[in-house]
């Protein structure tokens, strides 16, 4: 996986070297473009210069004719004939001048083509007097077009008012036809070489103007573009390469391509080689880590790493108060399966033991093989010594079936020795010595057993485990019993819900108590079946109630234990599925331990259970955990006041004022209040009188066994 990520490391180094050459490159490629804007420009600001100059060339003439005229307003032929032929020569670009006083064509040279223009009158003319309201708005002298002439052609016309001198009177307008065409052409702007050229900006308006000169598609790319100045307004003249695109292809870097591909191979083949060499280096040192921390056979931990794990653990047990185990197990006869089948033999089945041990131990449990045939189980977080008998009796079940061994069927036994922190030492030297003598005595009580060092560990043990067998037997034998305790409105005092609760008839102890037998079948888990029963036996009786028209709600306690396993909790749902209940009638209650914060996997199952259709209740309220934000939290529809509350409220006014508070609160958060423990009416009435709408207690009933119950409440 390691080899597989330096792999990932080197070609990403490659990668990204390429992607460096690519953005060198991609930045060469943009200083490369804008170098040719650049010589664009110098380009453009020579044909702009030529352009402007050959347009003042042949705007001069206007400008002396209208000084002329300023001066001496009279005109004759002869005087405009002498004037222009001063002023217009070959070299310029003029078709023919019209002078137009009070705006009206009297003169126009050459005259020759132009006949048709004599006598014309602006006003008359609304495209040509639109013109001329323009150049006398503007002043100066105004360029349009270019035009098409009646005469045929294109070319621009330059007008220019007259004014007398001295005055702001209008003496009339001069009109003066160019030939755009060969002054751009004389300006050098068809001979532009590399260069794709356009002009823009008809009227003098600039890009807003239509094309002058060049496509109209150039305007849509990214041209670089100088202004050419007009006596009123501008045009645009615009540049690109040939190509349009102003960035040589990448392509065409082929140099710059080769040297950062081949520094980027080069680099991501070094690092390849440095991560190589590093996990050579690593796995070596792992490997010697390895060996001296776990066994080579096995592949479990030493001796050496397990006391170091065992100790670490002793001091977090020291300072969190909590209780642990040792297990010392050695393998019964595994000597004579060694000599007579073979060491090779020997190996594979202590093999195949260390997978079974470590498939039924839990998952925080540690497991370790000291040499031989000698195994050593940590049980960590112990609440009760028999949990680690329960422990070593899965280890022993999980030897028993036979093992395919060198094609030989072998059976194998063990026995346990078991040291319990703090009770048995408090040191790991002295767990593991006290350990191995418990296992020196359960192998000379008869091999296949476990033995506790402390005797009265023993002794609480077996007594554990003889009632968990017990309990199983009675559940064989339908031995248990549900009774149940009715509910009542506080208004109505019709009975509204019954609570479930199991009773054992042991044959040799007679009728037991729950708090008897309830803590070992949590313990050692019989707590599941016991409750399934419960709940099965429930739904069974409620049926009858229904049958018999007692419209009641259903509750029953739940253990915190049967919270730690998901299907177990999910099996309450199909099992009122399978006995034709409404989920609705089912009211699970719960102890308020659950509702603690760092229980978020129990947390889930309760909403899980809540949005499969079932209430929850929390029981005997106000003695555990609970508080508002808890309660506003979870999906809880209902609390139970513990009856130790209800006892006293009448003589203690504090006891009254913590039991109004609680009615008040689950109000608050819209909870359903059951107030538990009423013995007298005075106790009843007073509780309904606080706004607690449901009571349970001997006052109204004890709890009762089905046919009891409805005898009693049928009518």
């Amino acid at each position: 996986m390691k080899g597989l990520i330096n792999v990932f490391i080197a070609v990403a180094i490659l990668l990204l070297g390429i992607l460096l050459t690519a953005r060198f490159i991609q930045s060469e490629q943009q200083a490369d473009a804008e170098l040719q804007r650049f010589f664009a420009l110098q380009d453009l600001a020579t044909m702009r210069a030529r352009i402007e100059g050959h347009l003042n060339a042949n705007l001069i003439a206007m400008r002396t004719l209208r000084a002329e005229l300023t001066l001496d307003p009279e005109i004759d032929p002869d005087r405009f004939q002498r004037l222009v032929d001063e002023l217009l020569t070959d070299e310029l670009h003029t078709l023919h001048v019209a002078l137009a006083p009070d705006l009206v064509i009297r003169y126009i040279h050459p005259l020759a083509g132009n006949e048709a223009a004599l006598g014309l009158v602006y006003r008359d003319n609304p495209e040509q007097y639109e013109s001329i309201q323009s150049a006398l708005k503007a002043g100066d002298i105004l360029i349009s077009g270019p035009v098409d002439l009646v005469q045929g052609g294109r070319a621009l016309i330059a007008r220019v008012p007259v004014y007398l001198h001295g005055s702001a009177e209008l003496w009339g307008v001069i009109s003066q036809v160019i030939e755009h065409q060969r002054l751009l052409a004389d300006a050098g702007l068809f001979e532009a070489g590399v260069w794709d050229i356009g002009l823009r900006g008809v009227d003098g308006i600039g890009v807003e103007g239509d094309v002058i000169y060049g496509s109209s598609e150039l305007w849509q790319l990214d041209p670089v573009t100088v202004p050419i100045e007009l006596p009123v307004g501008h045009w645009k003249l615009a540049a690109m390469p040939g190509s349009r695109v102003w960035e040589r292809p990448l392509g065409s870097y082929a140099l710059q391509w080769f040297v950062g591909i081949t520094i980027s191979v080069m680099a991501s083949l070094l690092i390849l080689g440095l991560l190589t060499s590093r996990l050579r280096l690593q796995q070596a040192l792992s490997t010697i880590s390895h060996q001296a921390r776990f066994d080579a056979l096995t592949g479990l931990p030493n001796r050496q790493y397990f006391t170091y794990h065992l100790e670490q653990h002793l001091r977090e047990s020291r300072r969190r108060h909590r209780r642990c185990a040792l297990m010392f197990l050695d393998l019964d006869h595994f000597k004579e399966i060694n000599d007579s089948l073979g060491h090779e033999a020997g190996d594979e089945l202590l093999q195949e033991i260390s997978q079974r041990i470590s498939g039924v131990i839990d998952g925080e449990d540690l497991l370790a093989r000291f040499g031989g045939d000698e195994f050593v189980i940590l049980v960590k977080d112990l609440l009760e010594a028999v949990d680690a008998e329960l422990a070593a009796d899965k280890i022993l079940h999980t030897l028993q079936p036979t093992l395919a061994v060198a094609g030989h069927e072998v059976s194998v036994e063990g026995s346990i020795g078991i040291a319990v922190y703090p009770e048995d030492g408090s040191n790991a030297s002295d767990l593991l010595k006290h350990a191995d003598l418990a296992l020196y005595a359960a192998k000379s009580a008869g091999r296949g057993t476990t033995h506790f060092y402390n005797t009265s560990l023993r002794h609480q043990s077996e007594n554990y485990l003889k009632l968990h067998h017990e309990i199983q037997r009675g559940l064989t034998e339908h031995h248990f019993e549900v009774f149940y305790q009715p509910l009542f409105d506080a208004e109505s005092r019709k009975v509204t819900g019954v609570e479930a609760l199991v009773r054992w008839h042991h044959p040799e102890q007679g009728l037991m108590s729950p708090a008897q037998f309830i803590p070992v079948a949590e313990r050692t888990g019989a707590i599941r079946e016991l409750g399934c029963f419960v709940l099965r036996q429930g739904c069974i009786d409620f049926r009858k109630m229904k049958a018999a028209g007692l419209d009641v709600s259903l509750s029953v306690n739940r253990s915190p234990r049967e919270f730690n396993d998901r299907k177990s909790a999910l099996r309450w749902l199909e099992i009122l599925d399978e006995e034709g209940v409404p989920r609705d009638r089912l009211i699970l209650e719960l102890t308020e331990s659950l509702l603690m914060p760092d229980r978020e996997r129990q947390h889930q199952l309760l909403r899980d259970l809540q949005a499969g259709g079932v209430r929850l209740s929390i029981d005997d309220f106000g003695t555990g955990y609970s508080s508002v934000t808890y309660l506003r939290k979870f999906p809880v529809a209902q609390i139970k006041i513990d009856g130790a509350f209800v006892a006293h409220m009448n003589e203690d006014a504090g006891q009254f004022a913590l039991v109004e508070a609680l009615v008040k609160m689950a109000q608050a958060l819209g909870l359903e209040v059951v107030a538990e423990g009423v013995e007298t009416a005075e106790q009843a009435d007073q509780l309904r009188r606080m706004g607690c709408r449901l009571l349970q207690g001997y006052y109204f009933g004890h709890p009762m066994p089905i046919n009891e119950l409805l005898r009693r409440y049928i009518q």
